[in-house]
């Protein structure tokens, strides 16, 4: 990637909404999750480049500029396909980039001393969106239905796809601000805390891979209609998710801004991503 793909981002003043991963109201909810557990240096660092924007503010941007046909290289950031019963590292990855390579990607531009504030502020916008994106299952998903978006389902008898129905239609059902949605989940056992504030991008990647079944779990029907029972029986897998992706993107962050070094499997990681191309 050019030293200054970020920064022509940046240039991108305006463009009409476009609904591609969690959906506004998903990500927001992220956003707001993550800033409420932020440490005293991440919001003071985080404050330095967005200035008055929070991340849930911002964490919207990465779909909206997609809207763009100028920005169309970005889409493969959002998601990863990996069939069944393999794991990112069976295959070679697109040399367009994918959502694990770019999450590490955009952690180490907000690592680097010497990357300019605007590169950086970009860096955080993605990592922010992305962190999302990587906890909804269908963006670890299966190429041959481009993540869900070629299974036709009906959402309360209107024709729709499994995709829109885990992005939008699942969270927008619940008829909750991002604020109030934050509410209600910002709340974390001890051991749910300790559990999920460890692990790495492609370990949470693997975790969205194994919710899969659960997302397929349909009726009979060629056009399945989905409704109350549906979202009963994965309302805790959305909420846990949703949680999880605020919660370990403050976590990240955090060790962003206290300048925590990477470790040498850390390091090892990201190499190992980079040559397998």
């Amino acid at each position: 990637m050019k030293k200054n793909l970020l920064l022509s981002l940046m240039l991108v003043l305006s463009y009409s909404p476009a609904a591609f991963s969690w959906g506004k109201t998903g990500h927001r909810i992220v956003g707001e999750i993550a800033q409420r557990n932020l440490s005293p240096k991440a919001l003071k660092g985080i404050k330095e480049l967005a200035l008055t924007e929070d991340l849930s503010r911002i964490s919207t941007w990465p779909d909206e500029i997609r809207s763009d046909p100028k920005m169309g290289y970005t889409t493969p950031w959002h998601y990863a396909s990996i069939p069944t019963g393999k794991t990112y590292f069976d295959q070679k990855r697109s040399k367009e980039g994918d959502i694990i390579e770019s999450l590490y990607r955009f952690e180490d531009t907000l690592r680097d001393p010497k990357e300019t504030k605007e590169n950086k502020l970009a860096a955080l916008k993605f990592l922010t969106h992305m962190t999302g994106d990587l906890h909804q299952p269908l963006h670890v998903g299966l190429a041959e239905d481009r993540g869900g978006n070629m299974i036709r389902v009906k959402w309360f008898k209107t024709e729709s796809n499994l995709h829109t129905i885990w992005d939008e239609e699942l969270i927008d059902f619940e008829k909750l601000s991002f604020s109030e949605y934050a509410n209600y989940l910002n709340h974390y056992s001890k051991n749910e805390k300790n559990d999920w504030e460890k692990g790495t991008f492609i370990e949470w990647a693997k975790e969205s891979q194994d919710l899969r079944p659960k997302v397929y779990d349909l009726s009979g029907a060629d056009v399945p209609n989905l409704s109350y029972e549906y979202n009963y029986k994965v309302k805790p897998v959305i909420e846990m998710r949703l949680k999880q992706a605020g919660l370990r993107l403050a976590f990240v962050l955090n060790k962003i801004f206290a300048q925590e070094k990477l470790s040498k499997d850390e390091i090892e990681l990201r190499k190992k991503i980079k040559e397998n191309i």
